[in-house]
């Protein structure tokens, strides 16, 4: 059995002797020696075991037609089109639409800042909070608004991104603070009256990215969300945008600002610090806008009924002849929440969106029978805190605060405590968390007092009491 030689000996047809680190004959010849592995070659076209020859084409013209072609992709959206179009009752499926690219040109950017964008695209846009609406679908919007034209209003929300991103890839530092002051002058700068309902949403999206950041690394900002908050109600309470008819496409931005407006508002009942500029936080901004109608709409709405309610009995409960009246009210109240429409999670909605919404549901539900003095059934708070905690061992992630706080501070063993705390950890990993500093502390803060008290301490006092040792006003988005 003869060995194998190498390649140079083996097209010389030659003996080789497969010496290393070259066979001595190619050393010889001063040859090249072309190792003894095998090697692939492409067949001649006289070879009978090639399989098929290809020919050039004898027409000119065919061939230069040919050095032109263009590939024509197929998408998801042409394949939602064609199960539309063979959709025999198309008239009730969802109006699908050709987006057109918005033409920007990169070299108005330097490479840090074009890669700052793309990082937020694919990356930093997840830390969005908003509700009902997907953040990676809410960051392609401000980057369309973004990158729209150069107006002072656009350059504003680019640098604001640009800001964002930085803080979010590398924590707080010199480039993202400069970015943020320079997306504020350029705020400043661009005009505040006649302006149209696209450059209305630019103004509204720039403060949310400033606000954003604020809310990212809350524990070691200035604290400063609400003013953005505020600012971006108050120029969808004066623009166009305040009319719902003209609002749909930019419906994902408004519920991005009713969503943190919302959930400021259990802030505000609880946070008592003498800072009169947080008292128009809760203001009347959408008197004449109605916010997107879905199960997360009317989740926000009951949330608002609830502090109402709430903010009602914290200062005085209700007297014995004034009670009766008080525990029909929150009943009705607890009924509407019980009864909100989950989404199914056989359709195509998000199951993390699913488990939101029946954590809002509990939350709200454990908060009222708590704060109103446990006027509501104590058999199905326990059976729904109980779900909660399964809940938390079972999810990889919980990014709605609101709702870890309230069914976090339930955690009576070591066991339930340990869920919390593993829960907020894993959280804390994802690209999509915000700072959970605030919200651990103040949960292990109540558990202490609980501990201490052996649940003695009024529930809606010991709220207060903690919340109000922050000394930045917490956000649970």
């Amino acid at each position: 059995m003869t060995s194998r030689s190498c390649g140079t000996c083996r097209d010389r047809r030659i003996l080789c002797d497969r010496a290393l680190p070259t066979c001595t004959r190619c050393s010889q010849s001063n040859r090249t020696c072309q190792g003894y592995g095998l090697r692939l070659s492409w067949p001649k076209a006289n070879n009978a075991r090639r399989a098929l020859v290809g020919q050039p084409p004898h027409d000119k013209s065919t061939a230069r037609h040919l050095s032109n072609v263009q590939l024509v992709n197929t998408s998801t959206w042409d394949l939602e089109l064609h199960n539309h179009l063979l959709d025999s009752d198309s008239s009730k499926s969802t109006q699908l639409i050709l987006h057109t690219p918005k033409l920007f040109s990169s070299r108005q950017l330097d490479i840090a800042h074009d890669l700052l964008l793309q990082y937020f695209q694919c990356t930093a846009s997840r830390c969005l909070a908003t509700f009902g609406h997907d953040s990676t679908d809410l960051g392609s919007l401000l980057m369309r608004m973004a990158l729209a034209d150069d107006s002072p209003s656009a350059v504003a929300v680019r640098r604001a991104i640009l800001a964002l991103s930085s803080l979010h890839r590398d924590g707080l530092q010199s480039q993202a603070g400069g970015l943020k002051i320079s997306a504020l002058r350029a705020l400043v700068a661009a005009p505040k009256t006649g302006i149209s309902t696209a450059e209305a949403a630019q103004h509204v999206a720039a403060g949310m990215l400033l606000c954003s950041f604020d809310i990212q690394q809350l524990a070691c900002t200035s604290g400063q969300w609400t003013r953005y908050l505020i600012g971006a109600k108050s120029i969808i309470k004066a623009s166009s945008l305040s009319k719902s008819e003209q609002g749909g496409g930019f419906s994902p931005l408004i519920n991005w600002v009713y969503y943190h407006d919302m959930l400021s508002r259990i802030s505000m009942l609880h946070w008592h610090r003498p800072i009169s500029d947080m008292e128009s936080v809760s203001d009347d901004a959408w008197a004449e806008f109605s916010p997107t109608p879905s199960p997360y709409s009317t989740i926000l709405g009951l949330l608002s009924d609830v502090c109402d309610t709430i903010s009602t009995y914290i200062p005085q409960p209700p007297l014995t002849e004034g009670l009766d009246h008080y525990r029909t009210a929150m009943n009705m109240l607890a009924f509407r929440i019980q009864t909100i429409v989950i989404p199914d999670t056989a359709s195509n909605v998000n199951p993390n969106t699913t488990t939101d919404v029946e954590l809002f549901q509990s939350a709200m539900l454990v908060y009222l029978h708590r704060s109103s003095g446990a006027l509501l059934d104590p058999s199905d708070i326990e059976e729904r805190i109980a779900k909660a905690f399964a809940t938390f061992s079972r999810v990889q992630s919980c990014e709605r605060q609101l709702p870890l706080f309230i069914l976090g501070c339930e955690a009576r063993t070591d066991d339930e405590r340990h869920t919390v705390l593993d829960l907020i950890t894993r959280t804390e990993k994802m690209a999509s968390s915000r700072s959970f500093f605030l919200v651990r502390r103040m949960i292990e803060a109540i558990w202490v007092q609980d501990d201490l008290s052996n649940n003695g301490i009024d529930y809606a006092a010991k709220l207060s009491a903690i919340i109000s040792c922050c000394n930045i006003l917490p956000s649970f988005v």
